[in-house]
C-alpha cells in the first residue's frame, strides 16, 4: 500500500511539472509572436533578414517574403523558384568587350539599349572591357558599371587567341564580388554583346525558372544554366547567355573555376563549348559531381536569324524572341540591302534622330563568334 502511494505521488508531481513546461513554452512563443510583429527587422542565427510576416499565413505573403522565410529555415527543398522570386535589385547583367575589332563598333550600345528599352530592365549592368575609359564615358546611365579586367587574369597561350577573351567568362562572379554596389546581387546573367534583347527580361527569367526549376539555394552544389546549342551533335551547350547564381558558400564558383581550369588545360580547342562538353563529359561518368550544367531548351526564347527570310518572319509583327542573337560573321552577308538596318532599327525603337546615327544599324563581318 505504501509502495503504492508513492507511484501516485510521483506520477502526480511529474504531471504537475510537464504542465509547467507547457505552460512554459505557451508563453515563449506568445513571446516569439510579438517579438517578430513588433514593427523591427530581425536576424537569424546566419544573419539572415527575418520577414515579419514568417509566421502569417503564406498565402498573405509576397513571393519575396516566403522565399526569405523559406531560406532561414534551413531546408534545401524550400527555396523558392526563381520565376516567382525574381527581383531586378538583385541580378546583374555581365557584358564583356574586347579588342578593337568589338570596342570599336555599336554593339555594347546597341545590347544595352534594347535591354533598356523592348528588354524593360532597368537594374545594373557590368561591361567588362579594356577599352580606354573615353571610350564609353556619358554613353550610359547611372546604373551602367564599367570595368577593367585585372592583369593577372590574362592569359595568352591560346592557339587561338579569341579564347582569352571567352575565358573572362569564367570570372563573372569575382568581377561582381570587386563592387560593393553589386553586394546584394544573387543572380547573374552573363550575355554576348551580339544579342539583343526583343522582349521584357523579367518574362524570360520567369519562363525559364519556371520551364527549368531554377531555384536558389546555399548548398554545396554550383550550377550553370546554358541553352541547348543549336549543334547538338557537336556541343552539348551555346554559351552566347549564361546564367550564375552568387552564394555565400565558397563551393559557388567552383563550376567556372573548374570551366577556367580545363580552358587552361586545352590550349589548342577554339570554341568554349569544347570545354564544357568535356565538363560535361566528366559529369555523366561521376568523376565531376560538385558542378551541375543545366541545359535548357531554346524554345522561343532566343533565335538566330541569319538571312532576309528570318528577319521578316520576326519584324512582319514586330514581334521577338526575348534574345536575338545576331552572328556578325561572314553569314550576316547574306542580308539583303537595308533589311539589316531595317531590322535592327525596329528593335531597337530608334527615334529618326538615332537613325541618322548610321552605327547603331551598321553590319559587320569581324569574328565575333568569339563571344558565343
Amino acid at each position: 500500500v505504501t509502495r503504492r502511494t508513492e507511484l501516485q505521488t510521483m506520477i502526480a508531481i511529474n504531471l504537475k511539472r510537464q504542465n509547467i513546461l507547457l505552460a512554459l513554452l505557451g508563453l515563449l512563443s506568445v513571446a516569439w509572436i510579438l517579438l517578430l510583429s513588433d514593427g523591427s527587422d530581425h536576424y537569424s542565427a546566419a544573419g539572415d533578414l527575418l520577414p515579419r510576416k514568417l509566421l502569417a499565413d503564406p498565402g498573405e505573403m509576397s513571393g519575396l517574403e516566403k522565399s526569405a522565410a523559406l531560406r532561414s529555415s534551413g531546408s534545401r527543398e524550400a527555396y523558392e523558384l526563381l520565376a516567382e522570386t525574381y527581383d531586378e535589385k538583385k541580378s546583374v547583367i555581365f557584358l564583356i568587350a574586347f579588342g578593337e575589332r568589338a570596342t570599336s563598333t555599336t554593339y555594347v550600345e546597341r545590347t544595352i539599349m534594347s535591354l533598356r528599352r523592348r528588354g524593360e530592365y532597368q537594374g545594373r549592368v557590368l561591361l567588362l572591357t579594356d577599352a580606354p575609359d573615353e571610350r564609353y564615358d556619358g554613353l550610359f546611365d547611372a546604373n551602367v558599371i564599367i570595368m577593367h579586367p585585372k592583369e593577372e587574369h590574362l592569359k595568352t597561350d591560346f592557339d587561338f587567341p579569341a579564347m582569352t577573351v571567352k575565358r573572362f567568362k569564367t570570372y563573372i562572379i569575382d568581377y561582381v564580388d570587386m563592387v560593393p554596389e553589386l553586394d546584394a546581387v544573387e543572380w547573374i546573367y552573363y550575355v554576348d554583346i551580339d544579342i539583343l534583347f526583343g522582349a521584357p527580361f523579367r518574362d524570360l527569367i520567369q519562363k525559364l525558372g519556371e520551364e527549368n526549376k531554377i531555384q536558389g539555394d546555399n548548398n554545396f552544389s554550383s550550377k550553370l544554366y546554358f541553352f541547348k546549342n543549336s549543334f547538338v551533335d557537336q556541343y552539348v551547350a551555346q554559351s552566347g547567355f549564361m546564367i550564375a547564381q552568387r552564394k555565400t558558400s565558397n563551393t559557388a564558383n567552383h563550376c567556372l573555376r573548374l570551366w577556367r581550369s580545363v580552358i587552361d588545360s586545352q590550349l589548342k580547342l577554339e570554341h568554349d563549348q569544347s570545354s564544357l562538353n568535356l565538363i560535361s563529359k566528366d559529369i555523366e561518368s561521376g568523376k565531376e559531381h560538385r558542378c551541375q550544367l543545366v541545359i535548357m531548351e531554346q524554345g522561343d526564347h532566343i533565335s538566330f536569324p541569319h538571312n532576309n527570310r528570318d528577319l521578316d518572319a520576326m519584324a512582319k509583327d514586330s514581334t521577338y524572341t526575348s534574345l536575338i542573337h545576331i552572328k556578325n560573321t561572314s553569314k550576316s552577308t547574306s542580308f539583303g540591302e537595308g533589311v539589316h538596318e531595317k531590322f535592327v532599327s525596329d528593335v531597337l525603337m530608334l527615334s529618326d534622330d538615332e537613325m541618322k546615327n548610321g552605327k547603331l544599324l551598321e553590319k559587320t563581318t569581324f569574328g565575333m563568334s568569339h563571344l558565343s
